[in-house]
């Protein structure tokens, strides 16, 4: 017998020799169609179970020839049992009889991961080109569904849910595909008639059919980009986790597979040049940037990091926190400053303290002369950090400033409606304007879709609106109001311009002085606390939901009792010592609002349980009001704030178990936003107008005008391909060019193996290694045909006929 049994047949063979030995006549049954086996069809199934070649070959040719479809009490049939043992020998016999039937043990063969076998299978007759595929379920007759194997589990869907390379590799040679779900809320005839047939069938299909997708041996086989292949299947398959709450484990099981294969092939880079050509590829074969003036173009293109930006907008933070890709992000950020993370803590603070003391000179310098050796070390992402972060400090200095009133102008302002700015003010305008300016051009490079996708752009843009508001109201003040501008504050309108200018700027402070917390994710203790601290955040806003409702049902219950008794109407009786005592009811519950008020700070310990109680004598009522009192405490109190405790501690441990991870991804956030060229300077040195924006200005101008009149006329047969054609030619990867991009790329990812590499799995193959030994070297380096040179796929060939 040629090949040793698996683990599976061994399974088989103890449960016929139990069954056998337990149940009288049990080889004399049939599970199909209950059938009685007669003696030879026995003989012929045990000596399938031996391997019996012999035996076999007798049966089949004796005068009276036995049902080669013949199947045992656990319905395998001669075919399936010599597939389970691996027996080459005994499948080939097999194979040559006319009316043998495939069934289950193709799929059997590609569990067992056997190529020969799997190989001898599809060149039957009866196998077609399409049964490897979606026509597999319609090749088989309704009356006979595997017990092993859903409908839905096609040859080539169950290659790719094994991770069989070769096997995979084989189908698609032979035509084989998989069809990518419709999306699900897809209304078209076909997944309508799905659903209605049967729901339950029409999700599974959806799940194996996603499961053979996010495969890393179909993404390997299959795609140009596997890994952006893998992002964006990552990314929908979370959205499907989220809409099909029945699979959410399932779909983010396949999400995290995803994940894990991107970093596995980012694994494979063994030098910073192939981690920058994985980080730097784009996700077309788009053509090559201008080159910009002062030689910012070489270092532009060599450190785009575009593929790093989609994984940041894909949400894919163990590619992200990989040790190649941070080691690669530290290196940039401290471009300029080597030795920076070998100083000592004393030594960075003097240095950071002398970079700040010499920013108006360093900034006066760059302005003027940009493409010296220190413009470009001003440049740099750890410099620019440093500088902006120094401004928005100095920002804040001024706030606190303008806060205590150091200027000596406390009773000039304190009575003047509209007064004029102070210095202090006029800086802060001057801060203002430059942040304002900062944020347009941010917004104008990265497009409305990525900046409102930052949390931090919203407070930025919540902070700066309020500040606007609040110079615009000042203004209004300053300019139309000239009648009774000396008045005491106390006779002032409620709309006076000025006191809501001030309200405005109290809260524009507050913002201003929580954007702190955004320069805490560059340091690795107070980084994950800030990401707890934006998870918690999340956790209250659900719990204000709760809350809420909770509120409103004991506010208007509690104010529908209370408002009959007006708390402006005293109630006087006479003591017997002949006073007056005057008492009147609480005005806890008398309006709606009030009613808020009293049981949210109740929640603090500020109100007082008498809120309760009435000068009337009406017990009932107090009863009630005492009781619904209570009962606002115990479940506000006890439940919902102890609920929203035990929320915050399970988002804050969900942070910590992967604290490392998810601090280096939002560190990566905040590093790649300044290593993108522009924005070098910081507010108020942007709105500073530099020679080099007066060059660029002039050379856009020239361009357009230069686009505007002088339009070539092309001839009609040297007229370029339709965008349309040329962008779905890249996007196929049928060009010449893509091509050769694609496979040099692939090469140096790792994602197609090297040509040492290939080798090494030729001699793997040609030496007629074991089964494990192959699958093991084809898991390692999985290797698209496309990039399979002719002569080494002859090779591999070889080897598999010598293995076979």
């Amino acid at each position: 017998m040629v090949g040793g049994k698996t683990a599976s047949s061994t399974l088989h063979s103890r449960r016929v020799s139990c069954l056998a030995s337990c149940w009288p006549g049990f080889g004399a049954l049939r599970t199909q169609s209950g059938r009685s086996l007669e003696a030879t069809e026995k003989t012929f199934l045990e000596a399938a179970e031996r391997g019996d070649k012999h035996t076999i070959e007798r049966c089949l040719l004796a005068p009276r020839s036995v049902n080669v479809n013949c199947t045992d009490l656990l319905g395998r049939s001669a075919l399936q049992i010599a597939v389970d043992n691996e027996n080459v020998e005994l499948v080939e016999i097999l194979l040559q009889q006319p009316d043998i039937k495939i069934g289950d043990a193709l799929l059997h063969a590609i569990t067992e991961g056997v190529l020969r076998i799997v190989e001898l299978l599809i060149d039957h007759p009866s196998i077609s080109a399409s049964m490897l595929a979606s026509g597999w379920s319609r090749s088989r007759p309704s009356t006979e569904e595997s017990s092993d194997f859903s409908p839905d589990i096609s040859p080539v869907i169950l290659a790719a849910h094994c991770n069989q390379f070769e096997i995979l590799q084989l189908f698609l040679a032979r035509g084989a595909y998989i069809d990518k779900p419709h999306p699900l809320n897809c209304f078209c005839r076909q997944c309508e008639e799905s659903k209605q047939s049967d729901s339950l069938r029409y999700s599974l299909k959806r799940i194996h059919t996603y499961k053979a997708l996010a495969s890393p041996a179909w993404l390997s086989l299959t795609s140009h980009d596997p890994i952006l292949s893998a992002f964006k299947l990552s990314w929908e398959l979370e959205r499907l986790a989220e809409l099909e709450n029945e699979f959410k484990d399932i779909y983010m099981e396949l999400s995290s597979q995803c994940k894990r294969y991107s970093c596995e092939l980012l694994d494979q880079c063994r030098s910073s040049e192939e981690v920058i050509a994985v980080l730097n590829r784009r996700c077309s074969s788009s053509s090559p940037p201008e080159p910009a003036l002062y030689d910012e173009a070489p270092h532009s293109e060599r450190l785009s990091l575009d593929r790093l930006k989609l994984a940041l907008k894909y949400d894919q933070k163990q590619f992200v926190a990989h040790p190649h890709c941070q080691q690669l992000l530290t290196s940039i950020w401290y471009e300029g400053f080597p030795i920076w993370r070998r100083r000592s803590g004393f030594s960075k603070v003097l240095l950071c303290l002398a970079i700040i003391t010499a920013m108006p000179l360093l900034a006066a310098t760059y302005l003027l002369f940009p493409r010296t050796r220190l413009g470009k070390l001003i440049r740099s992402p750890f410099m620019k950090f440093i500088y902006h972060s120094a401004s928005f400090g100095c920002f804040l200095i001024l706030l606190v400033l303008a806060s205590t009133r150091t200027e000596g102008s406390e009773m000039y302002r304190q009575n003047t409606r509209g007064p004029a700015p102070s210095m202090i003010e006029w800086l802060i305008l001057f801060w203002v304007s430059g942040m304002v300016w900062s944020e347009c051009k941010q917004l104008w490079e990265e497009g409305l879709k990525a900046y409102v996708r930052q949390w931090w752009n919203w407070l930025d843009f919540i902070m700066l609106s309020l500040y606007l508001c609040t110079f615009s109201l000042r203004a209004v003040a300053y300019l139309q109001i000239n009648i009774n501008k000396e008045l005491p504050r106390s006779q002032w309108p409620n709309n006076d311009p000025t006191l809501i200018a001030e309200g405005v700027f109290a809260v524009a402070n507050v913002f201003s002085f929580a954007r702190i917390i955004y320069l805490f994710q560059t340091n690795p203790h107070l980084g994950p606390l800030q990401i707890s601290l934006g998870c918690m955040i999340i956790d209250i806003a659900k719990f204000l939901f709760i809350f809420f409702l909770v509120l409103t049902s004991f506010a208007c219950g509690l104010n529908q009792l209370y408002w009959y008794y007006d708390s402006n109407t005293e109630h006087c009786k006479q003591r017997p010592n002949g006073q007056m005592e005057c008492q009147s009811n609480s005005d806890a519950f008398t309006t709606l609002d009030v009613t808020f008020a009293t049981l949210f700070w109740s929640l603090f310990g500020i109100s007082s349980p008498k809120s309760t109680e009435l000068v009337d004598a009406h017990p009932f009522v107090e009863f009630v009001g005492q009781g619904l009192f209570m009962a606002y405490h115990v479940l506000s109190i006890i439940v919902l704030i102890n609920m929203l405790i035990a929320m915050m501690s399970n988002s804050f441990q969900v942070i910590e178990d992967h604290a490392d991870q998810e601090w280096k991804f939002a560190r990566s956030k905040l590093w790649m936003s300044y290593f993108d060229e522009g924005c070098t300077l910081p507010p108020p040195f942007n709105v500073i107008i530099s020679p080099k924006s007066v060059f660029y200005f002039f050379k856009g101008i020239k361009g357009l005008l230069v686009q505007l009149y002088s339009r070539p006329k092309v001839p009609h047969a040297n007229m370029p391909r339709p965008a349309t054609a040329e962008k779905g030619l890249l996007a196929d990867g049928d060009t010449n060019s893509t091509g050769r991009q694609t496979s040099v790329e692939s090469s140096v990812s790792r994602y197609g193996m090297s040509r040492a590499s290939f080798l090494t799995l030729k001699l793997f193959l040609a030496a007629g290694t074991s089964n494990a030994a192959s699958d093991t070297v084809q898991r390692n380096y999985a290797t698209p045909r496309q990039q399979i040179h002719p002569q080494d796929e002859e090779a591999v060939q070889t080897g598999r006929r010598q293995r076979g």
